[in-house]
Parts: C-alpha cells; sequence; structure tokens
C-alpha cells in the first residue's frame, strides 16, 4: 500500500490524513497519534490495534516501555493491553471488580500441533460458555464477584 492510498483509506474511515502525513508518520517526524487515528490505521491496515500498539516480538520477554517511567515485557505489556493481566497494579481486586463479567475469558492452554478448527471450536466454545453465565447472571440480578 503505498503512502497515497494509506492517506485515501484513512480519509474514507473519517481520518483527514494525507500523503505528507502518512510520510512524516512513516518517517518518525510525526511520532504520535490519537486514540482514533490509531484505530482508524488498524482498520486501513486490517491489523487489530494491539499489533500496531505493542508489536508481537520474537522474544516475549523483550523490554517495552509502557510510560517514560515503567517498563514491562512486551508479553506482559500485551497481555495488559488485552484485560489479562493487572500491569503493576498494588490493587489487584479493584481490577478484577472493573473487569466486565461477560469479559472475564478462561485461559485456553494449545496444545504443540493443535489445528487451527480445533483453536477456533474451542475458543467459539468458550465464548459461548461465558455469554451464557453473563446471561445468567444479569437475570439473577448481578453476580457475588
Amino acid at each position: 500500500m503505498t503512502a497515497a492510498d494509506l492517506a485515501e483509506r484513512l480519509t474514507e474511515l473519517g481520518v483527514k490524513w494525507n500523503r505528507s502525513i502518512v510520510a512524516n508518520f512513516e518517517a518518525g517526524r510525526r511520532p504520535t497519534v490519537s486514540v482514533v487515528e490509531w484505530l482508524a490505521l488498524s482498520q486501513a491496515l486490517n491489523v487489530a490495534p494491539l499489533h500496531l500498539l505493542i508489536p508481537p516480538a520474537v522474544d516475549p520477554e523483550t523490554p517495552y516501555r509502557i510510560t517514560p517511567n515503567r517498563e514491562a515485557t512486551v508479553r506482559d505489556a500485551r497481555d495488559w493491553v488485552r484485560g489479562m493481566l493487572a500491569l503493576n497494579s498494588e490493587d489487584k481486586e479493584r481490577w478484577a471488580q472493573e473487569k466486565p463479567d461477560d469479559e472475564s475469558w478462561p485461559f485456553v492452554w494449545l496444545r504443540p500441533g493443535q489445528s487451527p478448527h480445533e483453536i477456533m471450536r474451542t475458543r467459539d466454545y468458550l465464548y459461548a460458555v461465558a455469554l451464557e453465565r453473563a446471561q445468567r447472571d444479569r437475570e439473577q440480578g448481578g453476580t457475588d464477584g
């Protein structure tokens, strides 16, 4: 995709970038983007927003700067963004309370050699279970935490 193509796609998505803005961003002369721009870039490039924010590393233990004064491993940073890890949290109970019930995903341990079909079937099953549990909890007036 050329800079002009990306700019055109972003404009279609409501972010008025031109070829020059794309070139400046690629060259690092425009080092930041807004959240709206980030999400539009993800759409335009057809990648998950997480991959643009914290690119997958060959070694998941690679350090990643979260803030100017905080670092985590790429693995922990990505899990934090996914809502799966309370990164540097002093109050893990509050962290858990802020997560919507229907987003409390169980971990899936993949077996070596597991087919993509098996992975998708497991994911779909766990998603259905989580939705059923959330619906049941709503009908019963909430959860006990």
